[in-house]
């Protein structure tokens, strides 16, 4: 899961120009920036990238946790034969 959310985020952000967490907010105007190049777009775009943006700073680190968990439990099972 956490692969895919990061794929659509990368995928998205790519097509919009940017993301909000690298963007800003100025007197009502909203932006989204990619490598220091800015496009404006509507609030409603603003918040979804933000908050697509910020999900990917939950799934990213949990998709790597469990990827060590299922090593882990791999290796113990090898092991055991």
């Amino acid at each position: 899961m956490g692969i895919l959310n990061f794929l659509a985020f990368a995928i998205i952000a790519s097509r919009l120009g940017g993301d909000a967490l690298n963007g800003k907010s100025v007197d009502g105007r909203y932006f989204l920036s990619n490598h220091g190049k800015t496009i404006e777009v509507s609030e409603a775009v603003f918040n979804y990238s933000r908050i697509h943006a910020s999900s990917i700073m939950i799934t990213h680190p949990l998709a790597i946790l469990c990827g060590f968990i299922l090593s882990a439990t791999d290796r113990e099972q090898r092991k055991r034969q």
